[in-house]
């Protein structure tokens, strides 16, 4: 989870923990706490167990569905949206500093009838769910408005999912607390500070607004980040390892930058993965493996016509076209001086293409262009599964690079615009990034405009590279 998102989720945190002074928390409490004598104690645990996924569930609903519009709306990152967002977390966190009277304020209640006409454990599921949902019932600090809003503009759902959770497990700590034990001392003695010292909600509200400090500093920092800063003037097709990067020159020859320094490879297209780089030599009839530390030659293999290579500490994979047909294969490195034998991956004809391929996991990934449709696919290559990350019949997706679960592509798309309109529709390019197991497109997290086409992508840790075709070309580095 990243510094933003750890923000993001302790603000929510705390503001659900301070939502327990609604009067909606203070009667659930007592609603599944006060359930007869000691003999139905297991009817209060039972309770206070369906309670919390219900809160969480809800909060989940609200916070996942904001994001979900907000990536509908208008895509995921870019420097303007964090920046927005991190207005409306600063604003929120001087309003609760200020102790302002929520404006706007929800008085609903939750519905009372449902202790009475229902079990219990499944009243307080549904008790729970209402409660979670962040806007049913009383709002008792601007962080849920704040929430609301920059899950809506970030419009990113794995950060609307990690606040939701957080904010549904807020809501639903102190009723688990303190609902077993309200007919004793103790928690005789906890309802009574809550309700008779108005001090300690204010101390809440103070962390709340300590808390929305925190999210919108995270922010900002996200929003400087993502803007790109030029990392190669003249070069293009990056690869990256550890704090190494390799990339082509505009002689078309191999270059490796690593600890302030530049060397020379000895031929084209370079990759670097695990201890090795890997390189196609001149004649493009063979595939050099070198040590990516000292760059010295540790194994060969053939490979006719080759037009691009992966590799990393197990695997070597590499892209031929002979006679019009795109064939990806790959070999296994269990002695770097002698590769396994090829395996073939997939192929295609012309006009249908494949893609750069980029391992990761034991798979391999690689883009699959046809005529009428652009995919994203793997293959798996021990047991020869295979499967579709991101597809589509009207956008070009390019240049994969996974890392740590996640992929790293270019997307390329034409704005909708209505018949009316004469002019070309616009293009819009942009830097996706995705999970390998979520749906979708993934997140924006930086677009550039139809000048100069985006390309070649790389990431390692939190740097993302991507060429950027002009003349010259360039390749521009983002922090995430």
């Amino acid at each position: 989870m990243s510094v933003l998102e750890l923000s993001l989720a302790g603000a929510a945190l705390l503001i659900g923990l301070t939502g327990a002074w609604s009067p909606c928390g203070f009667s659930m409490v007592e609603t599944i706490g006060r359930s007869g004598d000691a003999g139905r104690r297991s009817t209060v645990l039972a309770s206070c167990t369906t309670f919390a996924p219900g809160a969480v569930l809800g909060a989940l609903a609200t916070f996942g569905l904001l994001s979900t519009l907000g990536e509908a709306i208008h895509g995921a990152g870019g420097r303007l949206t964090y920046l927005l967002a991190a207005g409306l977390t600063a604003a929120a966190a001087v309003a609760e500093a200020r102790g302002m009277r929520i404006v706007p304020q929800i008085r609903r209640q939750l519905p009372e009838g449902w202790r009475w006409t229902m079990p219990l454990p499944l009243a307080a599921a549904l008790y729970g769910v209402l409660l979670g949902l962040a806007f049913t019932t009383f709002v008792l600090s601007f962080g849920v408005w704040a929430l609301a809003g920059a899950s809506l503009v970030l419009g990113d759902p794995h950060a609307g999912l990690v606040i939701g959770a957080a904010f549904g497990i807020g809501r639903s700590i102190p009723v688990m607390l303190v609902a077993p034990i309200v007919d004793s001392p103790l928690g005789i003695r906890c309802i009574e500070l809550m309700a008779e010292q108005p001090a300690l909600y204010r101390l809440f509200r103070l962390g709340d607004a300590v808390a929305l400090c925190l999210a919108a500093a995270a922010l900002a920092t996200t929003a400087t980040a993502t803007a790109a800063r030029t990392e190669v003037r003249k070069g293009a097709d990056p690869s990256a390892a550890g704090k190494a990067l390799a990339f082509q020159r505009l002689d078309r020859t191999g270059a490796l930058r690593f600890a302030g320094h530049t060397y020379d490879l000895p031929g084209k297209d370079p990759a670097l993965g695990g201890p090795y780089a890997a390189v196609i030599t001149p004649g493009r009839d063979r595939i050099e493996i070198l040590n990516r530390y000292s760059r010295a030659l540790v194994g060969s293999a053939t490979a006719s016509n080759a037009e691009a290579v992966a590799i990393s500490r197990r695997r070597l994979a590499y892209l031929t076209l002979n006679h019009d047909r795109y064939v990806l294969r790959s070999r296994r490195i269990k002695d770097s001086a002698n590769p396994g034998k090829p395996k073939a991956i997939a192929a295609a004809s012309i006009p249908s293409q494949l893609g750069h391929p980029s391992l990761y996991g034991g798979r391999v990934f690689y883009v699959l262009s046809r005529p009428n449709s652009n995919a994203i696919k793997w293959r798996s290559v021990r047991s020869g599964d295979h499967g579709t990350v991101v597809k589509s019949r009207t956008q070009q997706l390019l240049n994969p690079t996974v890392v740590a679960n996640h992929v790293l592509y270019v997307r390329l798309f034409r704005e909708r615009q209505s018949p009316q309109k004469t002019n070309p529709p616009r293009l819009h390019q942009a830097l996706m990034v995705k999970r390998l197991d979520s749906h979708g497109f993934g997140h924006r997290v930086y677009g550039h405009g139809p000048d100069h086409l985006l390309w070649t992508t790389a990431r390692s840790g939190d740097r993302a590279y991507v060429t950027i075709l002009g003349n010259p070309p360039k390749i521009v580095v983002l922090n995430r």
